[in-house]
């Protein structure tokens, strides 16, 4: 009875726009129709954050506030979260938006980081002296709505992707269009790209002054962490594992934009290959992935536990289709994979992975394979190891934020 009465609920409940899922994602009945936890109510309050935290903001090199985009504790790690938590590091104040959508439930302030806040309240709109980060994903402020929470400070668009109904979903496509459009023609102070041709992009339509390249990177420490050695993995993935010489992992979104035609081609080519992917099923990309007995789909797991996983793989793939969308992400998997020590491979267009010549890469099902091959061979050898770590050091996410400081 109970299920039969909160399904009209939830269907319109996803009918409402954004801004009100929002507002109602704070009330206790919402929150349990849509199986979130309460929200807490030992966080800190505004008058203890602003006592304790804002009134000792001089001790900070400056305050960054990243709009509410993605909730902080969603299973796997993305852009806003790290570039966060890498400022938290380097000495600045963070504060970190949420709407409590999907993992979060904060009711006031938490210390999620080094130095980096989450938070749920709005007082923080009316903060001067500070530089907001909105990402070309969000698809709930409006340009009205940034600049009535703007004040004496700076405003960065973090140009993440090509706006793409692929990426973001034909609902949101429009909202996100005015978005950029509003970032693109003086609205925001700076752009931030994330990568070359988005980059380019930007700077033709704003100038090279008002354009910073910064690709995404990694946190070696995590994926290096000794203790991902002795994680107990799943038992399925043990036996999986066991059947095959040799193991291609993959890791990310299971989305649009994945190559499921090379990829059947290649799980049928190669019997003698397991295949384990691991991610969310975004928008229905699991409904092409092919159904083998090579294949293994582990679904989420938790970024935490994620390099224990990645440390089984023999060969790491991203095979993302050709066309635009590969030729403009830099994907953070790319950096994790660097930070495994694994060969990698790519399909031929996605620039921003080719450009360094220890990824291998093909153009078709029959060269993804051979590129897979040569791979192997080379997995062991501890001079691509070597070179492998050392990239991931040098596109780590602590250097790629000191770019930022420039704001402040």
């Amino acid at each position: 009875m109970r299920r039969c009465l909160f399904w009209p609920v939830k269907f319109i409940y996803s009918k409402l726009p954004p801004h009100v899922h929002h507002a109602l994602a704070q009330q206790k009945f919402v929150r349990c129709i849509r199986g979130l936890p309460s929200l807490n109510r030992r966080d800190l309050s505004w008058k203890d954050f602003r006592a304790h935290v804002l009134a000792q903001r001089n001790s900070y090199k400056g305050v960054f506030i990243q709009e509410a985009v993605i909730d902080w504790n969603v299973p796997l790690f993305q852009r806003p979260q790290h570039i966060a938590a890498a400022l938290g590091r380097l000495g600045y104040l963070v504060i970190y938006k949420t709407f409590n959508l999907d993992g979060d439930n904060v009711d006031g302030f938490r210390e999620v980081a080094k130095n980096v806040w989450l938070t749920n309240k709005n007082h923080v709109n009316k903060l001067e002296n500070v530089v907001r980060l909105v990402c070309s994903t969000d698809f709930v402020h409006t340009p009205d709505l940034l600049l009535s929470n703007r004040k004496s400070g700076l405003l960065i668009y973090d140009y993440i992707d090509r706006i793409d109904p692929q990426i973001t979903g034909a609902d949101s496509i429009q909202r996100l269009i005015a978005l950029k459009d509003f970032a693109f023609s003086g609205g925001a102070d700076y752009i931030v790209a994330s990568a070359r041709q988005l980059e380019a992009e930007a700077v033709e339509a704003v100038g090279r002054d008002k354009v910073i390249l910064i690709q995404n990177g990694v946190d070696a420490r995590h994926y290096r962490d000794p203790t991902h050695e002795t994680t107990d993995l799943s038992p399925d993935f043990v036996a999986f594992k066991s059947q095959y010489s040799n193991v291609v992992g993959y890791f990310g979104a299971i989305a649009p934009w994945l190559w499921y035609e090379a990829i059947a081609e290649l799980v049928e080519r190669r019997k003698d290959l397991g295949f384990v992917f691991i991610g969310p099923n975004y928008t229905g990309g699991l409904d092409h992935l092919p159904t083998s007995e090579n294949v293994l789909y582990l679904g989420v797991v938790e970024y935490n536990v994620l390099p224990a996983y990645g440390r089984q793989f023999d060969v790491c793939i991203i095979p993302f289709a050709p066309g635009e969308i590969a030729r403009t992400t830099s994907p953070l998997k790319l950096f994790e994979y660097f930070a495994l020590e694994k060969p990698v491979v790519v399909t031929s267009e996605m620039v921003e992975c080719v450009a360094f010549k220890e990824v291998f890469s093909g153009d078709s099902a029959t060269a993804i394979s051979q590129a897979i091959d040569k791979a192997i061979t080379v997995k062991a050898d501890p001079e691509l190891k070597r070179r492998l770590a050392q990239l991931a050091d040098e596109n780590g996410w602590d250097e790629r934020v000191r770019n930022m400081e420039l704001f402040t």
